[in-house]
C-alpha cells in the first residue's frame, strides 16, 4: 500500500473532499471550510515522498522545471483523485481532490487477478526527488489519463469548437477554418483511463446501457479554468469522445452578433421560446444570452435544466438555481415536474428530447411560466411538426391546440463562416405566434407557415434570406456563404440584383 494512502483514507472517514498537504503544515481536509487535522507538521521529506507517489516521472519532471504539475491519480483502495502539485521557491504543497469517478471505490481484485504491490522510496532518498517508487499499472492508466488530459487542454486553447479523440487516431479539432487533425496519436489505455477518471458511477451505468452518456469537464488554462461539455460514446473500436468548449460565463447578445428583438423574448410575460437549428448551430449559446440579458435587467427566479451544465451564470439581478440531468435530477421531464413546484418564473430546458418533457413543457408555458428549450430542426415550420408527431395519433389534434395556444417564438439559427478568418456569424429567422401563425398551427397548415415569416416584419419576424441580405451588406459574409444559406438561390440573386 501506497503511504498517501493512509491519509486518504481520513478524507473517507471525515466525509470530506480532498487534502491539503504543505511542507512544516499539519495536512487540511477540504469540506467547506477546511479544518486542520490533529497531527503534527509535515516534514518536507514526507511531503516529497507523498508527491512521488501520486506523480508519474514524467509529471515529476513537469514539476521541477515549472514549478506546478496537474495530474490524476487513483489509488486501489480510495479511488480516483485531481492532483495539483506546486513548488513555491523551497515550499513544496500537494492538493488531492476526489473526482467524481472517486465517489465509489474500486472493485476489489478478483482471487486469480495478480496483486500490484508499489514501492515506496525510502523518505531520505526521496527528499531530492531522485529515487521514484515503481509504477504499477494504476499508476501507469492515471499517468496516460494525465496524459490525455493535457493534450487537451493544449488542443482548446485557441478559436477551437470542437475536440474529438478516437483509438489509435490523433486528436482532431474543429474550427472555422475547418476540420484538421493534430500530431498525437491516442491508443484505446489511454481513453479507457480517461473515460475513468471522468464518469462517476450513474454515468458509467449509463454509458454502459445506452453506448453514450454527456457530462462537463473543466481543465487548467492560461486564463483560468476552461469549461467543455463531453460526450462520451462506444463505437467499433472502442471508446470514443466529442468535447466542446464553452464560455465560463454567459455572454452577452453583442458579443454573438445577435439582434435585441432575440434578446427582448426573455421579457415575454409567459409561453414557450423555441431556439432550433441543426447540431452546432449554437442553439444553447443562444438561450445563455437571453438567459444573462434577463439577468443583468430583471429580478426573476430562472431555474435551467441542463445535460450537461455549460455556462454559469452569476447571480445578478436574478435568483438562478441551476440542476443537471444525472447529476441533480433524474432527467428533463423529473426536472420539468419538479420545477412546476420550485417558484420560477423561467425555465430553460436543455433540450426537449420526449413526449414526456415535451408534454410538460407546454404545461408550464400554459401555466404562466416563460419556458426556454432548444429542439433539432431545420425549420420552425418542423419544430412544430416534430412537436405534434412524437405523440400519438389521436392526441395530435390536442397537441395542436396547446402549441397553438403556449408557443410564443422559433428561432430558427444557422452558423455561417465569416469573410475574416476564424469568424462565425448567425443567420436568424424569427417566427412570432400571432393569431393568424396560431391558427395555422391548430389547423395543420405548418407548409403556410413561411409565408407569415415573409409578411409578418410589423410583428417582429425575421425571414432567413433578409437575415443573409443584412449580413452580406455589413460585409460579414460573402456572396457564395449567402447562397449555400438560403432556401432559394433563384428568388435570393433576383433580390439581390434588385437592390444592387
Amino acid at each position: 500500500m501506497a503511504a498517501i494512502d493512509s491519509l486518504l483514507a481520513l478524507i473517507e472517514a471525515q466525509k470530506a473532499t480532498g487534502i491539503v498537504l504543505r511542507a512544516r503544515e499539519p495536512p487540511v481536509l477540504i469540506a467547506g471550510q477546511g479544518r486542520g487535522l490533529t497531527m503534527p507538521p509535515l516534514s518536507p521529506e514526507i511531503v516529497e515522498t507523498f508527491v512521488a507517489e501520486v506523480l508519474a516521472p514524467g509529471e515529476l519532471e513537469r514539476l521541477r522545471a515549472s514549478g506546478a504539475c496537474d495530474a490524476v491519480y487513483r489509488s486501489e483502495r480510495h479511488g480516483a483523485f485531481a492532483v495539483e502539485a506546486r513548488r513555491d521557491a523551497a515550499k513544496l504543497s500537494l492538493k488531492l481532490r476526489r473526482t467524481a469517478a472517486g465517489m465509489a471505490k474500486p472493485a476489489p481484485a478478483t482471487p486469480a487477478s495478480p496483486q500490484v504491490v508499489e514501492t515506496v522510496a525510502p523518505a531520505a532518498d526521496a527528499g531530492a526527488l531522485g529515487t521514484l517508487p515503481s509504477v504499477s499499472p494504476v499508476r501507469a492508466s492515471a499517468a496516460a489519463s494525465s496524459r490525455l488530459a493535457g493534450l487537451i487542454a493544449r488542443a482548446v486553447d485557441g478559436d477551437v469548437s470542437d475536440v474529438m479523440v478516437s483509438a489509435g487516431q490523433p486528436l482532431w479539432i474543429r474550427s472555422a477554418n475547418g476540420l484538421a487533425a493534430l500530431s498525437e496519436t491516442i491508443d484505446q489505455q489511454e481513453i479507457a483511463g480517461f473515460v475513468d477518471s471522468l464518469l462517476d458511477p450513474p454515468r458509467r451505468r449509463a454509458l454502459d446501457t445506452s453506448g453514450s452518456v454527456d457530462l462537463a469537464w473543466e481543465v487548467p488554462s492560461d486564463a483560468g479554468t476552461q469549461r467543455l461539455r463531453v460526450n462520451v460514446f462506444r463505437q467499433a473500436h472502442g471508446l470514443a469522445l466529442a468535447l466542446r468548449p464553452v464560455n465560463r460565463s454567459a455572454p452577452t447578445l453583442a458579443e454573438l452578433n445577435l439582434p435585441e428583438k432575440v434578446g427582448a423574448l426573455g421579457a415575454l410575460p409567459g409561453g414557450m421560446v423555441l431556439v432550433v437549428g441543426i447540431t452546432g448551430s449554437g442553439k444553447s449559446t443562444t438561450l445563455a444570452a437571453i438567459v444573462e440579458l434577463v439577468n443583468r435587467t430583471r429580478a426573476r427566479h430562472v431555474i435551467t435544466l441542463e445535460d450537461p451544465i455549460e455556462f454559469v451564470y452569476q447571480p445578478r439581478r436574478c435568483l438562478i438555481h441551476q440542476r443537471e440531468v444525472g447529476a441533480h435530477v433524474e432527467s428533463f421531464a423529473t426536472g420539468l415536474r419538479a420545477a412546476l413546484r420550485e417558484s420560477p418564473d423561467i425555465i430553460l430546458v436543455g433540450e426537449m428530447r420526449d413526449r414526456e418533457t415535451v408534454a410538460l413543457a407546454l404545461t408550464a408555458a400554459e401555466t404562466g411560466h416563460l419556458v426556454l428549450s432548444t429542439l433539432h430542426s431545420g425549420s420552425a415550420p418542423m419544430a412544430i411538426d416534430r412537436i405534434v408527431d412524437i405523440f400519438p395519433e389521436h392526441q395530435q389534434a390536442q397537441v395542436r391546440l396547446q402549441v397553438a395556444g403556449s408557443l410564443r417564438a422559433v428561432v430558427t439559427q444557422r452558423l455561417l463562416e465569416g469573410v475574416q478568418p476564424g469568424t462565425r456569424y448567425p443567420a436568424l429567422e424569427i417566427l412570432m405566434v400571432n393569431y393568424a401563425v396560431g391558427a395555422l398551427i391548430r389547423e395543420g397548415k405548418t407548409h403556410q407557415l413561411a409565408t407569415q415569416i415573409q409578411t409578418g416584419r410589423d410583428d417582429g419576424m425575421v425571414a432567413l434570406d433578409a437575415s443573409l441580405l443584412d449580413l452580406l451588406h455589413a460585409g460579414f459574409i460573402s456572396r457564395d456563404v449567402a447562397l449555400a444559406a438560403t432556401r432559394d438561390p433563384v428568388e435570393f440573386q433576383r433580390r439581390l440584383r434588385e437592390l444592387l
